[in-house]
């Protein structure tokens, strides 16, 4: 069963499409990553690190498909009650936001249950100081994210 693309419907919003080539890319990541990189455990969703419409929107349309800029997270099937790390450490529990220290936190949080990780007083931080909606980013919020992906993920 495909699990909905909520940064899609988020990205559309601001007027920003998925590159044709983005299935592929989601494909083969997917292929070589099928696991969650919290808890093992799947369905997954192959999470941008960098929200793909925030680097098209930024400068960098290159990070939608860099597998540098890629994790799997896994999420539960509607219906079914599960951990759901793509929203809890990928977005921080709003699929319109995202969390830019995702790659340390599937660390963190690892082998915390749903109702562990919402209570953890680290998380709760976190989600009070998670990343602003593209279009409430004033000019050095927005310097500030083109630094901070530049100097994660340096162009080849």
């Amino acid at each position: 069963m495909r699990i909905a693309d909520h940064t899609t419907a988020e990205a559309a919003r601001h007027g920003i499409a998925r590159s044709p080539h983005w299935p592929k890319v989601e494909k083969a990541f997917a292929a070589e990553n099928p696991l969650c990189a919290c808890c093992g455990k799947g369905p997954i969703q192959v999470h941008h690190r960098f929200p793909f419409h925030y680097v098209i929107a930024l400068g960098r349309p290159d990070l939608e498909l860099d597998p540098r800029n890629l994790i799997s997270l896994c999420e539960s099937e509607k219906g079914i009650e599960d951990d759901n790390h793509h929203l809890l450490i990928g977005h921080l529990d709003d699929f319109k936001s995202s969390n830019m220290t995702v790659s340390d936190d599937v660390i963190l949080f690892a082998g915390l249950t749903k109702e562990q990780i919402s209570s953890d007083e680290r998380w709760l931080l976190k989600k009070k100081i998670r990343l602003k909606l593209l279009d409430q980013m004033m000019d050095e919020d927005k310097a500030e994210f083109i630094q901070r992906m530049n100097e994660m993920f340096p162009l080849n």
